[in-house]
C-alpha cells in the first residue's frame, strides 16, 4: 500500500507528526496524533492540503479545526486507518526483537569473555605452582590483575547495556499495549469500537452456546441526530455522542460491554443476562440519557435534551452474531417506528412486544 512503511520509518513519522503538533500547540490525544502522523506520512491529499492552509494562512489550530480534521480522517477508509495502526504495533514488536537480539548477543558475548577469564585463572594457577622467582610471581599477579579490570569493565558495560534494554522493553511493552488499546478503541468516546465490537461478540456467542448460557444485545441510537448536527453542528454533535457515551459506561457493569457500533449508533453485549434483564438496563439507559441537559460550552445557550432508542433481543441457541445482531437491530427500528426514545425487545420469534416507552421524542 502507498502508506506502508518500514518499522525504523514509520518511528520516525510518529516522531515528526508529534513535533508538528507540539509547533502549534496541539493537545497530543489519539485523535489529533492520527490526523498528523497522516500528513506526514502524505497518505491523504485532501488532509494535507487543508493543514497546509490553515498553516499558510497563520490560523490556530482550534479544538473545533481539530475535530473537523479528525472526522476528514474518519472518512478515510477504515480498513486503511486500521492497516497504519497494526503496521505502528508490528513496528513496536520488532523493536522488541532487535532489543532483545542485542541482549542475548551481549549475554554470550559475557560467556565467552567469562569462559576465558576461567582459562586465565586456571593458566595462572599453573604458572604459580611452578614459579621460582620473585620476578615471574609478580608479572602473573599484574597479568590476572589487568584481565581482572577488563572482565570487570566489560561486565559493567554489559550491566549499563542490559539496563538501558530493559528500559527500551518497558517503553516498546508500553508502545504495544497503547497500540492495542487504541486500535480497539473508538477515538471519540473511549468506548470500544466496532473491530472489538465484533470480536467480542463472537467470543460471547461462542461460550453461551458452550455453556448453555443467556446472552443478550443491545442495539442502540440517538434519536433524530441528523437533524441535530445540521442545526447545531458537529462539533456539539460530538458532545453527545460523548455524553450517550458515558451514559452507557455509567449504566453497565461487570462483564457487560458498550461500543460504538457506527456514527450515532451503539450496541451493548449483556454476557449471562436473559431478555427481561437487558430490557431493564436498557430502560435505565434511556431514563438516563432522557435526563440529561444538552448546553453549548461558548454560549451558555440551553439546546434541550436528546433521547436514544433501543432493541433488544437474546441469544438463540443456533443463532449466529449476525442473527442476534439482526434481531436487535429489527427491535431497534420497531421503537423508532413506534415514537422513538422507548425500548423494544425481540422475542425468538419474528413478533415484536413493546417493553416499554418513555414517550415520543
Amino acid at each position: 500500500m502507498a502508506h506502508e512503511k518500514a518499522g525504523e520509518e514509520a518511528s520516525q513519522l510518529a516522531s515528526a507528526a508529534m513535533e508538528r503538533m507540539t509547533e502549534y500547540g496541539i493537545p497530543p490525544n489519539p485523535d489529533n496524533f492520527m490526523v498528523w502522523y497522516m500528513y506526514v506520512s502524505q497518505v491523504d491529499p485532501d488532509i494535507c492540503h487543508r493543514i497546509d492552509c490553515v498553516i499558510a494562512q497563520g490560523q490556530v489550530f482550534t479544538k473545533e479545526e481539530c475535530n473537523s480534521l479528525y472526522l476528514c480522517c474518519m472518512a478515510f477508509k477504515s480498513n486503511e486507518i486500521d492497516d497504519m495502526r497494526d503496521e505502528a504495533l508490528i513496528s513496536a514488536s520488532a523493536d522488541i526483537e532487535q532489543s532483545v537480539a542485542q541482549v542475548m548477543s551481549l549475554l554470550e558475548e559475557a560467556g565467552a569473555d567469562a569462559e576465558r577469564y576461567s582459562e586465565t585463572l586456571a593458566s595462572a594457577d599453573g604458572e604459580l605452582a611452578s614459579a621460582n622467582a620473585v620476578g615471574n610471581v609478580r608479572n602473573i599477579v599484574s597479568n590476572l590483575v589487568e584481565e581482572t579490570k577488563r572482565v570487570a569493565e566489560q561486565n559493567r558495560k554489559v550491566n549499563q547495556r542490559l539496563e538501558q534494554s530493559n528500559r527500551e522493553i518497558t517503553d516498546l511493552n508500553a508502545r504495544i499495549s497503547d497500540v492495542r488499546k487504541e486500535a480497539m478503541s473508538d477515538g471519540l468516546t473511549g468506548l470500544q469500537n466496532r473491530r472489538s465490537f465484533d470480536n467480542l461478540l463472537q467470543d460471547a456467542v461462542e461460550e453461551a452456546a458452550a455453556e448453555a448460557a443467556p446472552l443478550s444485545l443491545l442495539m442502540l441510537d440517538i434519536d433524530h441526530f441528523k437533524k441535530f448536527n445540521d442545526t447545531h453542528g458537529h462539533p456539539l454533535g460530538d458532545q453527545v455522542i460523548k455524553l450517550v457515551a458515558r451514559c452507557l459506561s455509567d449504566c453497565t457493569k461487570g462483564n457487560d460491554t458498550p461500543a460504538r457500533y457506527g456514527g450515532e449508533e451503539f450496541a451493548i453485549v449483556l454476557p449471562n443476562t436473559e431478555i427481561d434483564g437487558a430490557a431493564a438496563v436498557a430502560q435505565q439507559i434511556c431514563e438516563t440519557v432522557a435526563a440529561k441537559k444538552i448546553r453549548r460550552k461558548s454560549t451558555g445557550e440551553m439546546l434541550g435534551n436528546v433521547t436514544i432508542s433501543i432493541g433488544a433481543a437474546q441469544f438463540g441457541s443456533s443463532e449466529t452474531p449476525d442473527d442476534l445482531i439482526e434481531r436487535a437491530d429489527a427491535a431497534l427500528y420497531t421503537a423508532k417506528n413506534r415514537g422513538r426514545n422507548r425500548v423494544e425487545t425481540a422475542p425468538a420469534g419474528p413478533a415484536l412486544r413493546v417493553v416499554s416507552g418513555a414517550g415520543a421524542a
